[in-house]
């Protein structure tokens, strides 16, 4: 299929996606059967206030990892923004990988990106939300 008849095929069952960089992480999120939101409202503390902002993806299923494409870091006031994201995050402590454009080329840069998150996605120090927080129903004791 040509490169202008694939894009509009996959127009017409996406997300809206805001950019060709978002939509190639959207189409390996799916590849891989990666279950994700795109653009869901998340609760952030920002500036002294609570703000909703909408991630490019938050997977639900991998420690709610947001994953935010970041294509003009070149644009002074775009990058500024990026480090201001990923403070915000990480000041709340919401887990979030940012991919670039060089994250979405070169050999292999599919399984590269799936193993990226799945390293991202892994709980630290032995921490995990889903596990201490919403116990399964066989493993909690009386």
């Amino acid at each position: 299929m040509p490169d202008d008849k694939r894009e509009r095929w996959y127009a017409l069952r996406e997300p809206p996606y805001r950019s060709r960089g978002e939509a190639q992480v959207g189409r390996i999120l799916n590849r891989y059967g990666i279950s994700f939101y795109h653009e869901q409202p998340t609760l952030i503390y920002d500036r002294g206030k609570h703000r909703i902002w909408h991630p490019d993806f938050t997977l639900p299923n991998h420690n709610r990892l947001i994953i935010e494409y970041a294509g003009m870091m070149d644009l002074p006031e775009y990058a500024a923004g990026v480090r201001h994201k990923q403070r915000a995050y990480a000041s709340n402590g919401i887990e979030a990988m940012f991919v670039y454009p060089r994250d979405l080329s070169g050999p292999r840069w599919p399984e590269r990106l799936r193993d990226n998150i799945a390293r991202a996605a892994r709980p630290r120090f032995g921490y995990s939300a889903r596990r201490d927080f919403w116990p399964d129903r066989r493993s909690y004791r009386h």
